[in-house]
């Protein structure tokens, strides 16, 4: 039997949840039923199961714009990702996994990593890998598309699967907090205010792990005042006087010690706060509507002061105006 609860249908604006389960097809069928249906939602796939009640397995995705979530239980299974799938199937995508129940293997680059239950593992689709599950399992996949990985990351080529220990210190940070986005996203029918929230956190989720994976989180505390720092800017990106030396006064620290939390990230500080703002002010005036959003009002709401310097970090940015992205959403 497959156990768990279902996703709970989204807000009015939201896209409804995408349930299958093998269990309404002969078992001789499940199989193939299982390969088509995640080709056509996830990724092109091989699997193989060894259960003799044959292949279990429920799916739910649920698409929460760039994001998408798919929550699986199943009995024993193994999914593979050969090259020629790839070929067939292409995917550009970093997948953000988090195992809910049961234990867990990533076979990638001629390494494997076993994965416990509450472990987090991220690993890209572009690349040839098997991941299997010896016995009853559930975990939640967040796929994150390619093209915003690594424009957020641009240094981190995952060439190998990245797992984060539910157990160990400090990475077990990285757990708890895919944890707690998990369980806000399998129990709260969401407005769309909460859904732009959600993808925020999710975001923060993989900064703390890239930060882990490149050596620059060096203890639980030190990961604890970037999630600080970070938090303080997405909930002050409206004040224009937003800048590292107020940050650094509000956490109590010198503007030195702040600047060595960022050391080796892509955007310094300062940059990081820009590029937060023109995100913010892209997401709003992409939001489709029947008239066009005021590009003055959207980039002050956001902190910016100076209209003429938005427009052309905004259009370097994105590579169009502000005022034609209004108005294609407007259509």
């Amino acid at each position: 039997m497959i156990n768990g609860t279902h996703l709970v249908p989204r807000g009015a604006e939201a896209h409804p949840a995408i349930s299958f389960d093998t269990r309404n097809v002969p078992v001789n069928d499940r199989i193939d039923y299982w390969e088509e249906r995640c080709a056509e939602r996830v990724v092109g796939l091989h699997c193989t199961s060894m259960s003799e009640s044959g292949l279990e397995a429920r799916f739910e995705y649920c698409d929460f714009g760039s994001i998408k979530m798919i929550d699986i239980i199943g009995n024993q299974h193994v999914i593979e990702r050969s090259p020629s799938l790839l070929r067939r199937f292409e995917k550009d995508s970093v997948f953000l996994t988090f195992l809910r129940k049961g234990t867990a293997f990533v076979n990638r680059a001629q390494s494997c990593t076993v994965l416990g239950e509450g472990d987090v593992v991220i690993y890209d689709t572009n690349k040839p890998y098997m991941h299997g599950f010896p016995a009853q399992m559930r975990h939640v996949i967040y796929e994150i598309p390619g093209i915003d990985f690594r424009k957020r990351f641009p240094r981190w080529e995952l060439n190998e699967a990245v797992r984060f220990d539910a157990l160990v210190n400090p990475t077990r940070i990285v757990s708890r907090a895919l944890r707690e986005v998990v369980e806000t996203d399998l129990a709260l029918v969401e407005t769309p205010a909460q859904r732009q929230s959600h993808e925020e956190r999710l975001w923060n989720v993989l900064e703390t792990a890239h930060a882990f994976s490149n050596g620059r989180a060096r203890s639980a505390y030190h990961t604890a005042v970037r999630a600080r720092v970070s938090q303080h800017i997405e909930v002050h990106l409206h004040d224009p006087e937003l800048c590292p030396s107020g940050i650094s006064r509000e956490m109590g620290m010198s503007l030195r010690q702040l600047n060595r939390l960022f050391e080796g990230d892509a955007n310094t500080l300062a940059s990081l706060i820009l590029t937060r703002r023109l995100q913010k002010c892209h997401a709003d005036l992409a939001r489709p509507g029947p008239f066009p959003k005021s590009v003055s009002e959207t980039a002050f709401n956001w902190g910016f002061r100076n209209l003429s310097h938005f427009s052309k970090r905004f259009r370097k940015e994105f590579g169009v105006t502000p005022s034609a992205l209004a108005e294609i959403a407007s259509r």
